[in-house]
This record gives structure tokens, sequence and C-alpha cells, in this order.
């Protein structure tokens, strides 16, 4: 913005002396808006997110498919036929960003399945409803996902701590649609709290620097370790996640 200057007369001194007075440029407001992303996937070279500005969206189920962001693995949210053994119910998520409401919610499940089999992902996570808005803004507790991971047996074991770390086992690779290498993959389950969390994601990176951002949801910090190797690949998946930016 041009800076823009006031000259004033300064009076009762000799030679009528010029003082300049500068006024700092007005900052401009940020913009009031509202983004929820079902999910959100940071792979080794790429990412790929579903994301909702403004809308309600509601289905009973969604599948990536194997894509660049990870070519070994499908996302699926809300996808009852992969025998999960859960309640049923769609992946829900609402946002609205028309003055004055300002706000976003999401919740439902999200699986991701890998080459090995094709009727049990290795990792299922059921996601309580998260909230933001603008406004008379009320911060609702961060509820304990339930969190499901494939064992040795084939089998669905949920997890005593959602908040821990914890294997599953006899997964194939992220990167490859064709390694039949089989791997273990810790999954730990983060909650968003800050903007800060949310930014690296291609659907949030707008809230970058933004003053007042409110963000929730859930992050999933996914470790693929390769036994022979000792190496460990780290991929992050957003679940669930909301911001406002008020």
């Amino acid at each position: 913005m041009r800076r823009k200057g006031t000259r004033l007369l300064a009076a009762g001194l000799t030679g009528a002396a010029l003082l300049s007075l500068t006024t700092a440029p007005a900052q401009a407001a940020d913009p009031r808006e509202a983004t929820a992303s079902p999910y959100a996937f940071i792979g080794t070279g790429d990412q790929e997110a579903v994301t909702i500005e403004n809308q309600w969206w509601s289905v009973p189920e969604h599948i990536s498919g194997r894509t660049p962001a990870h070519q070994g693995w499908s996302i699926h949210l809300s996808d009852e036929k992969l025998g999960a053994g859960l309640p049923r119910q769609d992946f829900r998520v609402r946002t609205g960003q028309t003055e004055p409401q300002i706000y976003a919610n999401a919740q439902g499940f999200i699986s991701i399945i890998d080459q090995n089999t094709a009727d049990v992902p290795f990792l299922v996570v059921k996601l309580p409803a998260r909230s933001v808005s603008c406004g008379d803004f009320v911060e609702v507790p961060v509820n304990r996902p339930r969190v499901f991971l494939r064992k040795r047996d084939g089998e669905l074991h949920e997890a005593t701590d959602p908040w821990q770390a914890e294997n599953a086992e006899g997964v194939t690779s992220a990167d490859s649609a064709t390694d039949s290498t089989s791997y273990d993959v810790s999954a730990e389950v983060r909650p968003v709290t800050s903007a800060a969390q949310l930014t690296p994601y291609t659907p949030f990176a707008k809230y970058t620097g933004r003053r007042v951002v409110r963000a929730s949801g859930f992050e999933i910090v996914l470790t693929q370790k390769d036994r022979s190797t000792s190496t460990s690949t780290t991929y992050r998946l957003l679940a669930g996640a909301v911001a406002a930016s008020c």
C-alpha cells in the first residue's frame, strides 16, 4: 500500500519549519472463510485431498483408488463393504462461509486398504465430530477416536489407546502397486489444535499467517517399516480436518 504523508506547518517557530508526519499503512482484514477436508494425504512425492467449502456433503461411500500420492493404497470414506463390522454411518461434512455463517464440521469413518487383501483394510478410524466456527465460539473437547488395525490373523483389532502408535501387520507398500514386500505400518493419531498443523496440507495452505484461525480434526502419522533394511518411511493423513478464518 502506498504510504500517505501529512505535512503540517509548525506555528510559533522562526522560519516556519515544516514537519513531515507519516501514517502506518492499514492492515487488511483476513478473509472470513471455512474449509473442511474429509481427508488429505501427504505421500513421498505428491499430495491429494478431498476438500469441501460452502456446502453440505454426505456420502455413503467415497473411494480414492490408487493415486500418484499412494500408488499401493486406497483411501475409503465410510465404505461398509470393507467388513469393518462397525455401525453404518455416512461421512458427513458441512461448511458455510457466507456471512454471518462461518463454520465447518466433519465426522465419519476412514479406512485404508493395501494390496494384500481386498476385503479387510489395514487401518480403520472412526472419527468423532469436530467443529469450528466464528462468532460466539466455544472450544469443544477432543473426543477419542476409535482406531482398528489389521494383525497377522487378517482381522481388525481395536487399539487400546488411540493416541499411542500401534502396528498394523503384513501391509504392502504405499508407493507401489507391484511391491509384494510385507511391512509393519504404525499408526499414531494426533489431535489437531492449531492452524500450523493444517497448513502443510494443500487445502489449508491459504490459512498460513492469518491472525485468527480456528482449527480441529485429526492427523494420522503412518510409518512404514522395512524389517530387512531397518529403514522407515513416513506418510501423513489428515482426517476430518476443519478450519475457519475469523
